[in-house]
């Protein structure tokens, strides 16, 4: 009899007990014997019961390994098919068939199964084929679920021969159907479902193909669909995960050609997707480029006060943008120049050093001249120490030593006996000679004053200059410096040979070599050990 004859017979014969079989085991209705069988994997599931299954039939597809004679072995399961006929040739490295058996044990107390019925069954390709055709249009889930079934036969099969090699191709196609489809069905794309479908594709094996352009395409979204409503920090935000997310967006890049940034704005995505795979890097960074920008002038001032900020941070995250840094810091420098009067006297001074460090020097004095000019009138209004502060603003903003002469005199008459008034006129050459203040110039020879009496005995008192006490004590022994935030204190020391001294305390200001004597101090009388 015809094998393939036979395989009907063997069939019709044993078609009621299968029915009954798979009806008990599997739960399902006695028809689904004359369906496919089940496949090799599946069976395999059931492997720890296969010894107390000994005498059911089953029914398997799966790849032929070996037929000769009549004995059949498919790839994976481990166990033979013997049939009481010769088998029919089969051959091809893709055959499939589905055989129906009945599992017993060999006399030797190995498992086989008694081969009942065979046919040649379509191969994977042409499975993954004929059911491609009858998938639907606008349901990405059957397209996964093809693609899984083949990628899952070459997982399991795990040979690497050229059938698996085109059915992983295939299942890749499959997955490329599937993700397009599952955008097309997106009405309203939003950041998540974009970014899980980009990582979805990730895991089909699709890698960067389908990854990046979904990743572009959300972050484009995000930042397109909520810039105008958003802050700058959560503009910043979405810049962040663009440089996280999209490879090289984090590295600075040179100059974009004009006409790639004009085609770019004309449509972003379409423009992105259109590119060649060599100029994504530049595009993930224009982007990070454009919503970083967009955070930060959010916060830019319109009158350009904060400028100096600003372009610290764009220098920080976008540094290729050296000319809007300075545009930013010009703004800054005019609305400080505008506004000089509301600046602290620190910001004001920097200011003028800033403008004479760029050559200005004319506007840098107009705008020192500017701010002082209030202050001046505040300072006047406060009496003597007024007076004061205003001599010292006169030596340090303007090097005006005369000027600063005629406040502290005029200090003095407002309210005279400050000790500090006189320290300091004494630094600036005068002397007071019966009551009133004069050049040391202009003092006549036969007019002494207290200090000149005192450098003629030696002696050391208040008001005298450092040259006033080298005269009347010479050298000092050693000095020592303090400095403070306005002067610097200096401690000069003298030692007699009888171990016993004098220390003089000397105060000028920052911009002065000339120190006054503020106090006099005698020192114990050193002892030394016997």
């Amino acid at each position: 009899m015809n094998s393939w004859l036979r395989e009907l017979s063997l069939w019709r014969r044993f078609a009621p007990t299968c029915a009954i079989l798979v009806a008990i085991l599997f739960g399902v209705l006695p028809q689904s014997c004359s369906a496919t069988g089940q496949s090799v994997e599946e069976f395999l599931k059931t492997k720890p019961r296969w010894p107390k299954l000994v005498g059911t039939t089953f029914r398997i597809e799966g790849r032929v390994a070996t037929g000769a004679g009549t004995v059949l072995k498919l790839h994976k399961l481990p166990l033979l098919f013997v049939s009481e006929e010769e088998l029919p040739e089969l051959s091809g490295s893709d055959l499939v068939v589905e055989v129906v058996g009945r599992l017993r044990k060999h006399e030797t107390g190995i498992l086989e199964f008694e081969l009942l019925s065979l046919r040649k069954t379509e191969s994977d390709i042409q499975r993954v084929n004929r059911l491609r055709v009858e998938l639907p249009r606008d349901d990405p889930e059957p397209w996964y679920e093809l693609g899984d079934w083949a990628m899952g036969r070459v997982r399991f099969y795990q040979n690497d021969r050229a059938v698996d090699r085109e059915l992983a191709k295939e299942a890749t196609s499959i997955y490329r159907m599937a993700v397009r489809k599952e955008r097309t069905a997106m009405t309203t794309p939003s950041y998540k479902s974009l970014r899980d479908l980009a990582f979805k594709s990730e895991e089909y094996g699709l890698g960067d193909e389908f990854k990046l352009p979904l990743l572009y395409e959300a972050h484009y979204q995000t930042w397109h669909d909520t810039s105008a409503r958003v802050s700058s920090g959560e503009l910043e935000t979405i810049a962040l995960r663009i440089a996280q997310e999209l490879p090289d967006a984090d590295k600075p890049a040179d100059e974009f050609d004009a006409d790639i940034v004009s085609k770019w704005r004309e449509g972003p995505v379409r423009f992105y997707q259109e590119a060649a795979e060599s100029l994504r890097p530049q595009l993930h960074r224009l982007l990070y480029q454009q919503v970083m920008l967009e955070s930060i002038e959010k916060e830019a001032e319109a009158d350009g006060r904060n400028g100096d900020e600003i372009a610290v941070r764009i220098t920080e995250q976008i540094p290729e943008f050296s000319k809007l840094v300075e545009s930013y810091r010009q703004k800054a420098l005019e609305w400080r120049i505008s506004h000089v009067r509301e600046l602290s006297r620190e910001d004001a001074v920097s200011l003028r050093r800033q403008l004479i460090d760029t050559g200005d020097e004319a506007t840098a004095e107009k705008v020192i001249r500017e701010w002082f000019t209030p202050v001046e009138t505040k300072l006047r209004s406060q009496g003597a120490i007024g007076l004061i502060e205003l001599a010292f603003e006169y030596e340090d903003l303007f090097d005006d030593g005369e000027s600063a002469v005629q406040l502290l005199l005029e200090s003095d008459r407002v309210k005279p006996g400050s000790g500090y008034v006189a320290e300091r006129l004494e630094a600036y050459g005068y002397t007071r000679v019966e009551g009133r203040w004069r050049r040391k110039s202009d003092v006549t020879a036969g007019e002494k004053s207290p200090i000149e009496i005192a450098i003629r005995n030696g002696r050391v008192i208040r008001g005298m200059t450092s040259a006033h006490v080298r005269k009347a004590l010479g050298k000092p022994d050693s000095i020592s410096r303090v400095l403070t935030s306005r002067e610097v204190l200096e401690y000069w020391v003298y030692r007699t040979p009888s171990g016993s001294g004098l220390s003089v305390r000397l105060s000028r200001p920052l911009n002065r070599h000339e120190g006054i004597v503020r106090r006099v101090f005698d020192l114990p009388t050193l002892t030394t050990a016997p």
